[in-house]
């Protein structure tokens, strides 16, 4: 057979070695039939319990070691409870401050909001209109005051004015309340009529105030405007407060207190004053009252501020002033006649031609007559040789046949001019005249 035949023989052919001999693998080890197979155990940990008696036990082993377990998940919970209540509190406390303050910003936003949009509605007029109406609604009055005195002068005294806007606007429904811009109305000045119901109310007053950038508001009064004159170089104060170059309309004008003269050249020449917006009559005074001297008109809201007289000059205008009403009276009540007082009056007046023309037909017939408490006040002189006035009050008394007697109380304020060296009226205005008082005359007994 030929090696090639050889190689060919398939694998299954080849001859087994038999067991026992040296090159065969070790043979697997049999089991003996009375030997259970062992487990392999597994490696824990133990921890041994021991019974007080020294030995160790199973159960009460297992027992103690569970009861330790569950001791030490109950801790590590509480520890993990607290850190969560921790965590949770923490969270609490952020979400709280964040809330505050998101309230405090968001406020605060609110509040410049607010205030942005009140001034915005203030610097136009009919916003500060309408702020002014609802101070009114609200009878703020305190409030009204204080804004009034903020931009334009307040010659007014609070309990005064306060009363006044009360008689204007107590009872109207100023909700209805509606503007009407008046057309002498300027760059500077605004002037609305308030109108409730097609009816005026008021009329309103609004001027730009730069500093604050916005329009202030006040009522117009139609209460009082007043006229100040001033002979010579007195400062004028009005409830205290001074006026300055701002409020002089005139200079070196004609008083008001010789109006009556034909020729108006002859009047002394003043500085004329304007202020407006009065609801009263207000208290008028200078830097040195001891100098000057401060008289109202009888008749017109118009002040007179003069030299105030002394010495001989102040005895020749109380002297005048004295014999000229007193002839007067007595004109009047038919005691005397014209031509008497004619020697105490200026002629080239308009009140010299009432008077030479009056009859009296009221005062009643009487038997006697006398003068009772009289009393000389208010000199003022502009000049020694210009001009004064005066104001006197007496009561004029007269008894009718014997039985009975009525008293006139009368105040005539006089103004006298220098005529060629001789003082004479050129106006006399009754300041005050009551009805007479009758009073009945007890008959003497012997």
């Amino acid at each position: 057979m030929s090696n090639n035949e050889e190689q060919k023989k398939p694998a299954a052919a080849k001859k087994q070695k038999p067991a026992g001999s040296g090159t065969s693998k070790r043979p697997a080890r049999t089991a003996k039939p009375d030997q259970p197979v062992k487990k392999k155990k597994k490696k824990t940990e133990a921890v041994l319990h021991h019974s007080p008696e020294g030995h160790t036990g199973g159960k009460q082993e297992t027992t103690d070691l569970w009861h330790l377990s569950v001791e030490r998940i109950r801790e590590a919970s509480e520890r993990e409870r607290r850190k969560i209540n921790s965590s949770n509190q923490q969270f609490l406390y952020f979400l709280l401050k964040l809330f505050l303050v998101l309230m405090i910003l968001g406020s605060a936003v609110l509040f410049l909001t607010w205030k942005v949009l009140e001034n915005y509605e203030k610097s136009t007029p009919n916003g500060a209109m309408s702020s002014y109406v609802h101070l009114l609604q609200a009878e703020n009055y305190d409030k009204i005051y204080e804004k009034s005195t903020i931009i334009f002068t307040q010659f007014n005294e609070k309990e005064p004015y306060i009363e006044y806007l009360k008689s204007i606007y107590e009872g109207v429904d100023l909700k209805k309340a509606v503007f009407s811009k008046k057309a002498y109305s300027n760059d500077t000045f605004l002037y609305y009529d308030m109108m409730v119901d097609r009816q005026k109310i008021a009329t309103l007053e609004l001027i730009y105030n730069e500093d604050e950038k916005q329009w202030n508001v006040r009522t117009v009064t139609d209460a009082r405007n007043f006229y100040i004159e001033v002979f010579g170089d007195a400062q004028v104060y009005v409830n205290g407060i001074r006026l300055n170059e701002n409020y002089i309309t005139e200079r070196n004008v004609s008083s008001e207190a010789y109006s009556n003269l034909f020729d108006l050249n002859q009047a002394p020449l003043v500085t004329r004053y304007h202020i407006d917006n009065l609801v009263g009559i207000p208290t008028v005074t200078t830097q040195d009252d001891a100098q000057y001297s401060v008289v109202k008109d009888a008749l017109q809201d118009c002040f007179y501020i003069a030299d105030r007289p002394g010495g001989a000059m102040e005895e020749v205008m109380r002297t005048r002033i004295r014999d000229t009403a007193m002839t007067y009276a007595k004109y009047i009540s038919e005691d005397t006649r014209f031509s008497d007082l004619q020697q105490y009056l200026y002629r080239r007046t308009n009140y010299y031609k009432a008077i030479s023309s009056f009859v009296n037909r009221y005062f009643s017939t009487h038997d006697s007559y006398r003068f009772d408490n009289m009393h000389i006040s208010d000199l003022i002189s502009y000049g020694e040789d210009v001009g004064f006035t005066g104001t006197i009050s007496f009561g004029y008394v007269v008894t009718i046949e014997g039985e009975k007697s009525q008293t006139y109380s009368n105040t005539y304020q006089m103004t006298f001019l220098n005529v060629s060296g001789k003082w004479l009226c050129s106006n006399l205005v009754i300041a005050n005249q009551s009805q007479p008082v009758t009073e009945e005359i007890e008959a003497e007994t012997e």
